[in-house]
């Protein structure tokens, strides 16, 4: 069974006329007969009764034609979607990112692209830091949204948007009301911070301004990932610091304030491989460059 079987036998089942149907597929009317009469000896299956003069479509026919439509359509979908992949406008990419990126601008980049691209399919996968970048280098991913700086050869990096830490304190704390707090105030504070084993720019930027300010964090518990820290917090195990972008989640036991003097930068990058040549990747970076303002908007501070 070909495709242009089943045009032939569409058309003719539409038109029940050998003229009018073999016009249809631009074919000789006596090729559409040989080709309908081959192709029913094939399949052992008499599609049209011929004996009045005419032509009708016999019930096995009749039971047939939704069929052969509906694979005629879907063949025109898969070489719409072929051209479509060529032309970098479907297929699947699998983008990681840290929480941070969809509590900003994440979100609008996806919904860009999935109306310019109608065929392009994402699979998103919230990773650390460190997972986006190991995951990269294993080539499990296609590009990832992650905190920098990232000390990894053969990887491009694209800054996207830098805003603040911000520290956070139960209610009811002494810096509870402060809509910023100098980072020495915290100076003996019980912390509940990143590990650096998951967030090591995170750890690593906080824990270098404590010793600029000339003095080592008391660290009382180090979580790995999600939004823990926030509850532990909210029970009054210690402060914790987090980006700006967690000032959107409101939780009633907690409050958020600037760090201020200094401040303590944190800035989200977009990282893929150079060497990635898929067509929908550049149509990717081109929309999260067009929505990259989408980051600094959505930032609270």
């Amino acid at each position: 069974m070909e495709l242009r079987h089943l045009r032939y036998f569409t058309a003719l089942a539409d038109e029940l006329h050998f003229g009018r149907a073999a016009d249809a597929v631009f074919v000789a009317q006596s090729t559409l007969s040989q080709q309908i009469k081959a192709f029913e000896e094939e399949i052992g299956v008499a599609l049209f009764d011929r004996a009045s003069g005419g032509v009708e479509l016999t019930e096995a026919g009749r039971t047939f034609l939704p069929y052969a439509k509906r694979v005629l359509r879907e063949a025109r979908r898969a070489e719409s979607v072929a051209r479509a992949a060529r032309d970098g406008l479907a297929g699947l990419l699998t983008i990681t990112y840290e929480a941070t990126a969809m509590r900003s601008g994440l979100p609008a980049i996806i919904k860009t692209f999935r109306s310019e691209r109608p065929h392009g399919e994402l699979d998103l996968v919230e990773q650390t830091t460190r997972e986006q970048v190991n995951a990269l280098r294993g080539e499990e991913t296609d590009a990832g949204f992650l905190f920098l700086p990232i000390n990894e050869r053969g990887l491009r990096v694209q800054p996207l948007f830098t805003a603040p830490m911000v520290v956070v304190v139960p209610a009811g704390h002494r810096l509870a009301e402060r809509a910023s707090v100098p980072l020495r105030e915290l100076e003996g504070e019980p912390h509940v911070i990143w590990a650096r084993s998951g967030a090591p720019r995170i750890h690593d930027a906080y824990v270098r301004a404590c010793h600029e300010a000339g003095f080592t964090p008391q660290i009382l518990q180090e979580i790995e990932r999600g939004e823990s820290f926030l509850g532990l917090v909210e029970a009054g195990l210690g402060v914790s610091i987090a980006h700006a972008s967690n000032v959107q989640i409101q939780r009633p036991g907690v409050r958020y304030a600037k760090i201020v003097e200094p401040t303590v930068p944190l800035t989200l990058g977009l990282v893929h491989r150079p060497d990635n040549d898929s067509p929908l990747l550049d149509r990717f970076l081109e929309t999260v460059t067009e929505e990259q303002d989408a980051f600094t908007q959505q930032s609270p501070i």
